[in-house]
């Protein structure tokens, strides 16, 4: 009911302020590992960082239940004065002391900038809002670029030049992917992003400001404003049409994914022009090696686009852009990017549907534990959004699909388990930390292939999971480290990244629909062709996919470290009530 509803939130928000709390304390630090309840800079056991975790939850939800009654009253109270002074009664009652006066604090929703995009100067560019001092300059086709990117590989491979607002879109999608990877979150994980930048068709852009944005924001979590000038360069006439036909664009990141996704499109029987985008040549490497093998097993020919995209590495670069900040959450706004490049290209050559592979799980990814803020990457929030920029720019509406979003990645994987494809997985690449793992081989003393993974990161767990569902544990890429076998000898952030996994996961297995909706706000998807239904029920099956090979491989040290996890799952799918638990529980003790 609504009070039983109301306690839960309520729980769930003072949990959340304890550790905000606890997450403030740090010095310097942009990863969420480091507050998780530790003792003079040492990190508790896993088994112990649960116990401490459950006795603050209960805290929280003792407080929840005395803070209730007057949040209710509150509610229901229509002189605001009032409400106030019955919610801070009850803050009173529930914590023994007043709640501190709201101190005055800086705005934060008026029009700012913090990343510029060309020579112009602050002074100019302080027209627009108010501008960082310590603003970031991005320079993409200057005479002494930062940023390394060219239209020239698009043109050559769709063979005519590209149209004067397909250069902008692909110019806001390189300048939104740097300006991400050179913006640091705040120590709360939040993120203020203001972007200024010239366009050819200035006009349109500035209409489609707020679709811009939203876009970006929905993606990174973050508070984002845009603003764009005039660029000095002719803006062609604009009047664009899509086809309904076989022809599509399809997204190839060189993963699993998307190697699953270009045998979808092919076994359709669809005309799919693969674009990609890299930032070193071994992805390009791997992408090409893929797209080759794809020729071969299928026997034709099939048009691709590599983009390359970074920091320009000449020493004569104006405004040298230097090593990005380090943090375990970087590049959250890639899919902006791939989105942009996707679309640009189905724009210019008039082809109506856009694919991008991503597996339910991580498409959506929610949050599964305080210390991180995920990227959205493939949400179905994002891909309207992005639709709706397109439509507002070019006038036309692009259809921008991802066929995998209610398959969790065993099953996605599953696509390539026929003989015909066996050995195809090997060659693909999902680690996010996959531009590290040559120098970590190095220290370690192994040698790389370039689809080596770190093994420790959040893909790399689900990836294993997935190879182990499908049955082509043996036919996987390698992996410098095998957090299954190596267990205990990890690193400790490694082992709390696990531990919060595997203990969402299991909360996604006990809890009832209302409440993984409020665990995970973001399986509440209300946008048009998705069901909220069949992607709990994804969920549910990605986290019994999860569960079942890490009981099945770990190793004994592993399975008794992390047991109040691992714990052996109900079979089905039948959600049962916290009063049928208990009845069950009292016909057993009878």
């Amino acid at each position: 009911g609504r009070e039983g509803l109301l306690q839960g939130f309520l729980g769930h928000y003072v949990f959340e302020l304890c550790i905000d709390h606890l997450r403030r304390q740090g010095k310097g630090v942009d990863w969420g590992y480091g507050y998780h309840f530790s003792k003079r800079d040492r990190m508790v056991a896993p088994r112990a960082e649960g116990a401490l975790r459950a006795t603050l939850a209960r805290r929280c939800d003792e407080a929840a239940a005395r803070l209730l009654p007057a949040f209710l009253a509150g509610l229901d109270e229509t002189d605001p004065e009032q409400a106030v002074a019955r919610l801070r009664g009850g803050f009173e009652a529930a914590f023994g002391v007043l709640p501190p006066e709201a101190s005055p604090q800086p705005a934060s929703d008026g029009p700012f900038v913090n990343v510029v995009v060309g020579t112009r100067s602050l002074a100019r560019v302080g027209a627009f809002g108010a501008v960082d001092a310590k603003a970031t300059r991005l320079l993409l086709h200057a005479k002494r670029p930062n940023v390394s990117f060219s239209f020239g590989g698009i043109e050559d491979t769709l063979g005519r030049p590209l149209h004067s607002l397909v250069k902008d879109l692909l110019d806001l999608g390189v300048a939104v992917y740097m300006a991400d990877r050179y913006t640091r979150r705040a120590q709360h994980l939040g993120r203020r992003l203001g972007l200024f930048m010239p366009v050819r068709h200035a006009r349109l852009w500035n209409a489609a400001q707020e679709e811009v944005a939203a876009a970006i924001a929905c993606l990174g979590r973050d508070h984002v404003s845009v603003h764009f000038a005039k660029r000095k360069e002719v803006a062609q006439p604009v009047a664009f049409a899509l086809a309904a036909d076989r022809r599509c664009v399809c997204l190839f990141s060189g993963g699993l994914d998307s190697l699953a996704g270009a045998v979808w499109a092919l076994d359709s029987g669809l005309d799919p022009l693969f674009v990609s985008q890299y930032a070193n040549t071994q992805l390009s490497g791997i992408q090409k090696a893929l797209i080759g093998q794809l020729e071969e097993r299928y026997g034709r020919a099939l048009r691709h686009v590599g983009v390359y995209v970074n920091k320009s590495s000449s020493k004569r670069a104006r405004y040298r852009l230097g090593s990005a900040p380090r943090s375990v959450m970087a590049q959250h706004l890639r899919s902006f990017l791939f989105l942009a490049l996707g679309a640009g290209v189905a724009v210019q050559e008039g082809i109506g549907t856009v694919y991008l592979f991503e597996n339910g799980p991580v498409a959506l990814n929610p949050l599964f534990s305080e210390a991180r803020a995920n990227t959205h990457t493939a949400h179905p929030h994002v891909l309207a959004r992005f639709q709706a920029l397109v439509e507002a720019v070019f006038g036309v509406k692009l259809r921008i699909e991802n066929p995998f979003v209610y398959l969790t990645k065993g099953e996605v994987a599953g696509l390539l388990a026929r003989p015909a494809l066996r050995g195809l997985a090997a060659g693909t690449n999902s680690c996010w930390n996959w531009f590290k793992v040559p120098l970590l081989a190095q220290q370690a003393g192994r040698t790389a292939s370039p689809a080596t993974h770190d093994g420790t990161c959040l893909p790399c767990l689900v990836r294993r999971a997935a190879m182990h569902r499908a049955g082509l544990w043996d036919d996987d890429a390698s992996y410098l480290v095998d957090v299954f076998a190596q267990y205990p000898a990890l690193r400790q952030d490694t082992k709390v990244d696990i531990a919060d996994y595997l203990r969402f996961c299991r909360n996604v297995q006990a809890l009832d629909d209302a409440g993984l909706l409020l665990l995970a706000p973001d399986l509440s998807v209300c946008e048009a062709g998705a069901d909220a239904r069949k992607l709990v029920e994804m969920y549910r099956a990605h986290a019994s996919e999860v569960l079942r090979c890490f009981r099945a491989r770990a190793n004994p040290a592993f399975r008794q470290a992390f047991a109040p996890v691992l714990g052996r799952a109900r079979s089905g799918r039948a959600r049962r009530t916290r009063p049928e638990r208990s009845r069950r529980q009292r016909r057993r003790t009878a």
